[in-house]
């Protein structure tokens, strides 16, 4: 299990889910009966419902903090966020077997808390994670944040430009989508022994 909710863990998690079902991310048919797992790594890779369904925060780390910070000039202290993942687990298990592919991801929302040294607000927004992959293996990728509203631009371009192009961000996101798909792979393998 990952434990850090930094934004590394965030898009990675929604860029492995979503880049192993391809577009089959479901609608939620009603709400859920029981509280949704904070576990989105547990819930797919042991997960056994047709769902994948589960509530990734995130908090940023004290550098991704500093970060942010510089990249907005001062003006973005912090940014919480909180995404509900539903997605049909079939799909993501069909998926899996494609070796060479662009996934782009549907829209995903998200609602953030940001903090600022004047003042704290809500936004809105979507992650379309994009991962370009080349035999097995995920050579690009970017969580492609977006359709920020609530605030003004002069805040969400700061905000889009860090998570989207931040190396560490993007990095993280190829190393855990990576080792995601090498740990299907190992299972199904088992599996048909």
């Amino acid at each position: 299990m990952i434990k850090t909710k930094s934004a590394r863990a965030l898009v990675g998690c929604i860029v492995a889910i979503a880049a192993a079902a391809g577009s089959a991310i479901s609608e939620p048919s009603s709400p859920p009966s029981a509280p949704l797992s904070e576990d989105c790594f547990a819930e797919l890779t042991s997960g056994t419902g047709k769902e994948i369904a589960c509530l990734f925060p995130l908090s940023l780390s004290e550098q991704e903090r500093a970060d942010l910070k510089v990249a907005s000039r001062g003006y973005v202290e912090n940014v919480t966020c909180q995404l509900v993942v539903r997605i049909a687990r079939d799909k993501v298990d069909e998926a899996m077997a494609k070796a060479d592919h662009i996934f782009q991801s549907p829209d995903q929302p998200v609602t953030c808390t940001v903090t600022t040294p004047k003042s704290t607000f809500d936004i809105t927004a979507t992650f379309a994670p994009r991962v370009v992959f080349k035999s097995n293996k995920a050579t690009e990728a970017t969580p492609g944040l977006g359709n920020v509203k609530g605030v003004g631009r002069v805040i969400s371009w700061p905000i889009v430009q860090f998570v989207n192009r931040w190396p560490s961000i993007r990095s993280g996101m190829l190393q855990i989508v990576n080792a995601y798909r090498d740990h299907a792979r190992k299972a199904k393998a088992a599996a048909t022994r």
